[in-house]
């Protein structure tokens, strides 16, 4: 078991990060006198015809009074046809038929910690948090934001047209044309644009196991998720592999369970200078070393120290998905 310690909050190095470096945009924006109304967030709702739904909802869930206090927030609003559609999907009535705590989580994760405006957005990609709790203490759920074709979140809804920056006098509104559902781990594989060579690892190259069922499941998971240029790296080091179709599917399953604890949400608050970790789905343990500069380098089961961890504590539903540089290799002798 790991050592809760206060060790690291890594930059996100390789990833843009909307959740660090956009915030710093954000108060750029206060500074330049952005003329705010003296209306809050839940008074513009009950102005907007169109999010007369979102209206009830928020009031059945006990949530106004969190959207007329002070701060800073983003709230993506689905509008009337986005929640009729959520309603009808899941043989709901009426918003008075959704379970109350059902209905609280879903709204909480379309709200975002800060304000981010459309020109924060368009062009970037990135994660930002939301104000939903996470499946352990202390976590909140985090949202893929990607903004290079229109403005969308979690690959599930996207800003409708007309519906940016709407400013309130605590933050902003975006509506939105989808009701965003809570995030799993394969929804950032799936949404994240970094992950597409792992997303053939994990579905074309191994029809023989369904690890998006896997990472979609309830059960609790960290997940060591490696960019495409890792991939990349892999392919270059063995000259019989041109595609990851090349490589023996059980030596990729091997490969890939090596990235996944099972049973546990391992923060990067949990990892202490030389850690080991519990087994991995393919058997072996990784180990961790923390730098002077707080890198964390992971040593894998076949006993390579290279491989660097870029982004963490990207928090989902059923677990944790850190970003690393390198695919890892387990001990391919045991």
């Amino acid at each position: 078991m790991f050592v809760m310690k206060k060790y690291l909050r890594l930059q996100n190095v390789l990833l843009l990060s909307l959740l660090t470096l956009l915030t710093v945009s954000c108060l750029d924006d206060d500074s330049n006198d952005l003329q705010r109304p003296q209306e809050n967030i839940a008074d513009l709702v009950r102005t907007i015809d169109d999010l007369s739904l979102l209206e009830s909802a928020l009031e059945r869930a006990d949530l106004v009074s969190g959207l007329e206090e002070l701060g800073s927030f983003t709230l993506l609003a689905p509008n009337n046809a986005a929640l009729s559609d959520f309603l009808e999907s899941n043989d709901f009535a009426n918003i008075d038929a959704v379970p109350v705590d059902i209905l609280r989580q879903l709204l909480l994760n379309h709200v975002l910690r800060g304000e981010f405006r459309s020109g924060n957005l368009v062009g970037l990609s990135g994660y930002v948090e939301t104000l939903a709790p996470g499946p352990i203490t202390d976590t909140r759920l985090n949202m893929y934001a990607d903004g290079t074709d229109g403005i969308g979140f979690n690959n599930m809804a996207k800003v409708a047209q007309g519906g940016r920056d709407i400013t309130a006098s605590n933050g902003s509104i975006h509506i939105v044309d989808a009701v965003i559902e809570l995030p799993t781990l394969a929804t950032f594989v799936l949404s994240d644009s970094n992950f597409r060579d792992l997303e053939t690892a994990l579905t074309a190259a191994t029809p023989s196991v369904d690890y998006i069922t896997l990472l979609g499941e309830t059960a609790l998971l960290t997940v060591f998720a490696p960019l495409d240029t890792a991939f990349d790296a892999l392919l270059s080091g063995n000259l019989d592999w041109n595609s990851l179709d090349d490589i023996d599917e059980d030596l990729l399953n091997a490969v890939l369970s090596h990235h996944v604890i099972g049973g546990a949400n391992i923060v990067s608050a949990d990892i202490e200078n030389n850690e080991e970790s519990p087994a991995t789905l393919e058997g072996d343990t990784l180990t961790f070393i923390v730098t002077a500069n707080n890198t964390v380098l992971i040593t894998d089961g076949s006993g390579n120290g290279d491989t660097a961890i870029t982004a963490v504590d990207i928090q989902a539903t059923n677990g944790v998905l850190h970003v690393i540089n390198r695919v890892m290799i387990p001990n391919t002798e045991n």
